[in-house]
């Protein structure tokens, strides 16, 4: 009984999904899967179909239907779960990154909305840090530097540090208000990384904005803070709006 109920309810899932047809198809895949998750039609624990009714009902291979749940997973909407399958999971706590990584995915031109709202509050909280951070908080801070610089080569790893040292620096300011504001914008921001090509190239002019920042926090130097995020954070949503292979 416990069998047919679950089959049912993998059926459920599926309604409203159709076949994709355009050249991205794991994009069209997410975009679908989004729709039903915003409009209510997927609720929080419902179980995805298998891989393989998925790719079916898509009409797609199942790499194509591995690449949209990995998005999708990366956006928070879905978890998998080793023997048990794929289920929406949204984060009541914080809808508002959610919903940022639907309108980045929709609308790049969400890019730059989210970087004129990193434009208001970062250089400030550079400035604040400069201020504030203790030596424990520049020792932190070296360490994440060491590791970005280590791991150049792996798109991943250096976006991960990346995205730390955008979180420490906001935790060396002392208020916890701006450090909760920066980690909720990090998990957007994983999001674009995957959106665009993370060279080598990318990640240096990265790890040489971080190292001004650090140099300015070193010597107590608020406005130097303040200016080099200013130049980290139009340099970085330049190369970004234009998918340079910088």
């Amino acid at each position: 009984m416990a069998r047919k109920r679950e089959k049912n309810g993998t059926r459920g899932a599926a309604a409203g999904l159709r076949p994709v047809t355009h050249t991205k198809l794991h994009e069209q895949i997410v975009a679908q899967i989004q729709d039903l998750i915003q409009s209510g039609n997927l609720k929080h624990g419902d179980r995805l179909p298998p891989e393989r009714e998925l790719s079916a009902i898509f009409g797609v291979s199942r790499h194509s239907v591995r690449e949209a749940v990995r998005r999708l997973e990366q956006q928070g909407m879905l978890k998998s779960r080793a023997g048990s399958g794929t289920f929406v999971v949204l984060d009541e706590a914080c809808p508002l990154s959610q919903f940022l990584a639907v309108a980045v995915h929709r609308e790049k031109s969400k890019i730059s909305e989210i970087f004129q709202f990193r434009r208001m509050i970062e250089p400030q909280i550079a400035r604040l840090a400069a201020i504030n951070a203790t030596p424990s908080d520049i020792r932190h801070l070296e360490q994440i530097l060491r590791d970005q610089m280590q791991s150049l080569d792996d798109p991943v790893l250096a976006g991960t540090h990346d995205q730390a040292f955008h979180v420490a620096l906001a935790r060396a300011t002392g208020n916890s208000v701006l450090f909760h504001i920066v980690e909720r914008i990090g998990d957007v921001l994983r999001f674009i990384r995957d959106e665009f090509s993370q060279t080598a190239a990318r990640q240096k002019l990265s790890l040489r904005g971080h190292e001004d920042l650090l140099a300015a926090l070193r010597e107590k130097d608020p406005e130097k803070a303040r200016t080099a995020m200013e130049k980290h954070l139009a340099a970085i949503e330049q190369t970004m709006l234009d998918n340079e292979e910088i």
